[in-house]
């Protein structure tokens, strides 16, 4: 391939054909052996950036491969500080490092894996001032996880849990905490595969809706479910229309059967409401996770938007299932459908005086939905979200005073005193300070000057 373009490599193999060499180095044995050289040099590289600049955070993650083997990738984040024209250029780098085979992915073992990759760099364990990981229990178990692990060798080592991944587990927890939210995703599923099973039935859908298309979702990105919604929140006129010409043209019975099956499940009132539901919640959610994805992001303003988004839920939680209401009772007009809930029929079981008491199912279709489905939701969203994003707020009230300097300059100087001392005591392990608090109150006295 490089023949066709490269002189070089096009001489290379000129001198091959005219058989004016022997030493062509085009065996794949010979190849590999310079590409592992490649790498180990590239490899030395970066180590030596890093124990340059000391002190560096690891993200470690672990997922099989093709061939169903587990794989833990390594990255490593250091402040890298280049001079160039006498001005220091600060920028937060991330560098690969290897894959390593495991067969095991407890704690334990993932926690021997990683200190012993960093023994065999060369890295000390006493410099590393940051760790990331998924949100597994045996990455973020509080006893036998990675990062309590760590923890115990290195307690400033400091856990932040991918904040994007917590964000996907706070929707895929609120889902399943409702079974009429884990039937309507399921709805949602059925329909795309009902399209996407053959080209025919691509093309019937693409006639009728031609704004958004139906998607499948990825399980571990919950934001990526927006799309799905999306194509029935703002189409489900047209998905219906669809949905009934494979009812009218299909000759297979259980294609039939599964048209029909959901054009009566897509045209009941009950249904209209959980697009319009979860099409405002990942909107608000995907909207946060694209910005904790910007590598400029900072933690400042990451704790903000996360209060800004459980301020949102709650709000939602208030008043949001009237709303709702109101529009799916507009679609329903639009769409030809009565705008009213099925009727709930419950099997009476007779009660004997030796039986205890049970709380009476409610009957109130209307009421029974915003309590089983719409209230657990939210309740369940709030909840998860302020539990995972506990130790993130905890982070911004130790070093958020060193974000913002507008504020710094206004800010009393008894009171970066004391949140220069906290700081000292965090960055502390023994007689090993990373920190010293006076140094650091009259550099920020001299930063408020400029």
């Amino acid at each position: 391939m490089l023949y066709e373009f490269d002189p070089l490599i096009g001489e290379h193999i000129n001198r091959i054909k005219n058989k004016e060499t022997h030493d062509h180095y085009l065996c794949h044995q010979i190849q590999d052996e310079l590409i592992e050289i490649i790498a180990e040099k590239i490899k030395e590289n970066i180590l030596s950036k890093i124990k340059q600049f000391k002190y560096y955070s690891v993200i470690m993650d672990s997922t099989p491969d093709i061939n169903h083997q587990e794989q833990v990738s390594i990255v490593i984040r250091i402040v890298l500080m280049n001079s160039e024209n006498s001005e220091d250029i600060i920028s937060i780098k991330e560098y690969f490092l290897t894959f390593i085979n495991v067969h095991s992915t407890t704690g334990l073992n993932l926690s021997n894996t990683l200190k012993n990759q960093l023994d065999e760099y060369g890295l000390k364990l006493s410099n590393c001032r940051g760790q990331s990981y998924d949100n597994g229990s045996n990455m973020i178990g509080l006893y036998k996880g990675v990062q309590s692990r760590i923890l115990q060798n290195n307690p400033r080592a400091f856990f932040v849990p991918c904040s994007a991944h917590s964000l996907n587990l706070v929707l895929r927890d609120s889902a399943k905490s409702s079974t009429k939210a884990i039937t309507f995703f399921g709805y949602l599923g059925r329909i795309y595969n009902l399209f996407s099973a053959s080209t025919h039935r691509w093309d019937i859908f693409k006639s009728h809706c031609n704004l958004y298309t139906v998607k499948q979702w990825s399980e571990t990105r919950w934001e990526s479910r927006i799309n799905s919604v999306e194509a029935i929140r703002l189409q489900v006129k047209n998905v219906m229309h669809a949905l009934s010409e494979i009812l009218q043209t299909s000759d297979d019975p259980i294609t039939k059967s599964e048209a029909l099956s959901l054009l009566n499940e897509v045209g009941s009132f009950e249904f209209l409401l959980s697009p319009i539901i979860w099409y405002e919640l990942l909107t608000e959610v995907n909207i946060v996770s694209k910005n904790f994805q910007n590598p400029n992001m900072q933690l400042d303003v990451l704790t903000n938007m996360l209060k800004g988004l459980i301020v949102f839920l709650e709000k939602y939680l208030d008043n949001g299932f009237e709303k709702a209401m109101e529009t799916a009772k507009q679609l329903a007009i639009t769409i030809e459908i009565e705008p009213t809930f099925n009727e709930i029929r419950y099997s009476k079981k007779k009660i004997y005086f030796s039986d205890e008491s049970v709380d009476e199912t409610l009957q109130d279709p209307k009421q029974n939905f915003r309590t089983q489905y719409f209230l657990v939701i939210l309740d369940s969203a709030i909840m998860s979200m302020s539990k995972r994003f506990n130790q993130i707020n905890n982070f911004n009230s130790n070093f958020g005073f060193l974000y913002d300097v507008s504020k710094l300059k206004t800010m009393p100087d008894e009171e970066i005193r004391k949140h220069c001392q906290d700081l000292q005591i965090i960055l502390t392990d023994g007689e090993d300070k990373d920190i010293d608090a006076i140094d650091l109150f009259e550099e920020l006295l001299i930063l408020r000057r400029w």
